[in-house]
């Protein structure tokens, strides 16, 4: 089974639960890894992006510029 990266840092968003952990929701499908994401922020407009798209994939710089424009807050610093 392929292994999931997870952080362990205090700071993380992004955590891991693997097959053998307790569902992290009463959503969760037995017996799969899942992610559980933390301070997630809704969009104040729809970002088209690839539709069906079950898996984990590496957004377009055009895409993360969309999503910076209407998150401005998250920018790193160093682009101010």
């Amino acid at each position: 089974m392929p292994q999931v990266p997870s952080s362990g840092a205090p700071d993380s968003r992004i955590g891991c639960n693997s097959p053998e952990s307790p569902p992290c929701s009463p959503w969760a499908q037995t017996d799969a890894w899942h992610l559980v994401l933390s301070d997630v922020h809704e969009l104040p407009l729809p970002i088209p992006a690839v539709r069906g798209q079950l898996g984990a994939w590496k957004p377009t710089q055009g895409l993360v510029d969309q999503v910076r424009l209407q998150l401005p807050q998250l920018a790193p610093e160093s682009a101010s």
